[in-house]
């Protein structure tokens, strides 16, 4: 199995065909403030290892490997998304073409603007809790602030 992740300024899936449109993608630095951004994920899926559904995790850590923390109801909490991906190999045709390629499974997180200081930050996605990916990315210091 592998996985992929894209930066980019938004993107959405389309649920029909499991393809997403993105704008903006292929970024790796931004700043000072961080504008609302988007993470497109693929997947790659061999047949033998595909079944209905596979748990996944995507979270933001900051330079030093520690969960950038967000605000919640009532305390903060790591920036973390989690859920379930279908890769069913019982919705795809079974012609042989078909057979000979992995099965592909994508999806599209939109995050709101985020209060980051400079420095790198890494999205990592989990999969049935093996890591496949990830991307980093950096944030400009403000030239005002010093």
């Amino acid at each position: 199995m592998q996985g992929f992740l894209v930066l980019c300024d938004s993107a959405s899936t389309d649920r029909a065909t499991g393809k997403i449109s993105m704008l903006g993608a292929g970024w790796s630095l931004t700043g000072p403030e961080l504008p609302s951004t988007a993470i497109a994920g693929f997947l790659r899926v061999p047949w033998e290892e595909a079944r209905a559904d596979l748990d996944f995790t995507l979270g933001l850590v900051d330079e030093g490997g520690e969960p950038v923390m967000v605000p919640a109801a009532e305390e903060e909490r790591p920036l973390r998304f989690s859920g379930q991906l279908a890769v069913d190999p019982a919705d795809a045709e079974l012609d042989g073409l078909a057979r000979s390629l992995d099965i592909h499974s994508s999806f599209a997180i939109n995050v709101h603007s985020l209060s980051l200081g400079p420095g790198r930050y890494t999205w990592t996605l989990e999969v049935d809790g093996q890591e496949l990916a990830s991307v980093t990315f950096g944030v400009r210091p403000d030239p005002a602030a010093g």
